[in-house]
């Protein structure tokens, strides 16, 4: 019973997840966590992670947990930053080239130098905490691969973007310089800004 106690109260503290490591150095060895799967206290969502029965799945939570070199990305950032009511079909996330993802994912693999450039903590449409690339970066990445997104989508999220009081046209510019794409970027920006 203080185990289930002591249980209760981890999943509590850390969003209703738990890993087989931290059930273990709860002293909940693994040829017991049957016990509280039976017993409807945790469920078991991947290799090695485990959710408290009483909270929604969050996909975009444990992918990242199972994944924590994985950056929301793309469309999905693009939701995840309110930038479209456009829900996406696929998850998008991007990744170092080294790192192999297993999934049905929208896989996109970027150099180191390229990786960590506008990587934020934000939180998932369920309230838990996630990485995701904020939202100049997210408008580089989108004007870099116009070809993946429609024209309309494509307005929308500049309409969204440019309305916003949490614009960073300065950052915006820079990245566009990293991304080779600052002559398009720079237009854009010229245009929307006189409305």
């Amino acid at each position: 019973m203080h185990k289930e106690k002591e249980l209760i109260e981890f999943l509590k503290k850390n969003n209703g997840y738990i890993t087989t490591a931290e059930l273990v150095g709860l002293n909940i060895y693994k040829s017991q966590i049957q016990f509280y799967i039976d017993n409807e206290i945790i469920e078991r969502v991947s290799h090695g992670l485990y959710m408290s029965t009483k909270i929604f799945k969050d996909e975009y939570y444990i992918l990242q947990k199972k994944y924590p070199s994985a950056i929301f990305s793309y469309n999905t950032a693009l939701h995840i930053l309110n930038l479209t009511n456009k829900i996406p079909s696929e998850i998008d996330i991007t990744v170092l080239r080294n790192k192999r993802v297993r999934g049905n994912y929208n896989v996109h693999y970027v150099s180191e130098n390229y990786y960590e450039i506008g990587i934020i903590k934000t939180t998932s449409p369920l309230g838990n905490p996630v990485k995701v690339y904020n939202a100049e970066r997210c408008i580089c990445d989108m004007l870099r691969s116009e070809k993946d997104f429609d024209l309309e989508l494509q307005n929308r999220v500049l309409d969204y973007y440019f309305s916003s009081k949490d614009k960073n046209i300065e950052l915006l510019l820079e990245y566009a310089k990293i991304f080779r794409i600052y002559d398009k970027v720079n237009t854009i920006v010229e245009v929307m800004m006189k409305w």
